[in-house]
């Protein structure tokens, strides 16, 4: 499902400028919009002999207006940074692989591609702000005219991009991205979205004459809060009790 996950997903990349603009915004604006796209092909580590090894090269074909074909290069990376920086910098090899060499890749679909490319999203976990500045510093500075090509994705993303998506899912797809989205929440794959309200059994336990936590100044009456009720499970003070819930 392309079009309902991983599209969204890729084009809410952004730059590092002043309005965060997103890959899709700036796409539209070129008159790209890759869910027009019939055919989507994902070549995984299609190898250059001159400059190395992209995690992921997409490439976009059949677009329903005839457009022109589209290729995206996607480095992804989890708890580790760039391979290579400065001179070496390994998002900008990528970027010279697909401008200046393109017919030195491996795969056939990558070396013949002849439509609309210079795009690049590097998908991190953390923040990526100083490693992105200096790619596109090497990169412009290697290629006239191009300024604000590599755009940002974190991992983070998926998840709200599965929330955003949902109700677009068939029952079977729900199921799929239910499991995805457990597994994101175990890698702490999942910003902070705020606080939940109490569910009602919890606003009802407060609302007791004798609430769970209860404290009064002027009543110091043990006997009125419900601990009191609780059995005495003879616990030794004499020593400290570490207690692990389920």
């Amino acid at each position: 499902m392309p079009d309902k996950a991983l599209i969204p997903f890729i084009e809410s990349a952004f730059l590092y400028d002043e309005t965060r603009t997103t890959l899709w915004k700036r796409l539209n604006s070129e008159g790209i919009e890759l869910r027009c796209y019939r055919e989507v092909e994902y070549v995984f580590w299609a190898s250059n002999s001159n400059y190395g090894e992209p995690d992921l090269i997409i490439v976009f074909s059949s677009h329903i207006h005839g457009q022109d074909d589209f290729l995206l290069i996607i480095e992804a990376k989890f708890k580790s940074g760039k391979s290579g920086t400065d001179e070496n910098d390994q998002l900008a090899r990528y970027f010279d692989a697909i401008n200046k060499d393109i017919e030195n890749f491996s795969d056939a679909s990558i070396s013949n591609f002849k439509g609309k490319k210079g795009y690049m999203v590097y998908l991190t976990e953390a923040e990526a702000h100083t490693d992105i500045c200096a790619s596109s510093k090497i990169i412009q500075s290697r290629h006239n005219g191009i300024q604000d090509n590599v755009f940002h994705l974190r991992w983070h993303q998926l998840y709200k991009t599965f929330e955003m998506m949902y109700s677009y899912y068939s029952d079977n797809e729900r199921v799929i991205t239910d499991d995805l989205m457990k597994y994101l929440e175990k890698l702490g794959l999942r910003d902070f979205s705020g606080i939940t309200l109490p569910s009602k059994s919890l606003i009802s336990g407060f609302s007791h004459n004798y609430p769970i936590f209860y404290q009064d100044e002027e009543i110091q009456d043990e006997s009125k809060t419900y601990f009191s009720s609780l059995p005495d499970v003879g616990l030794s003070y004499k020593s400290f009790i570490f207690f692990r819930g389920n």
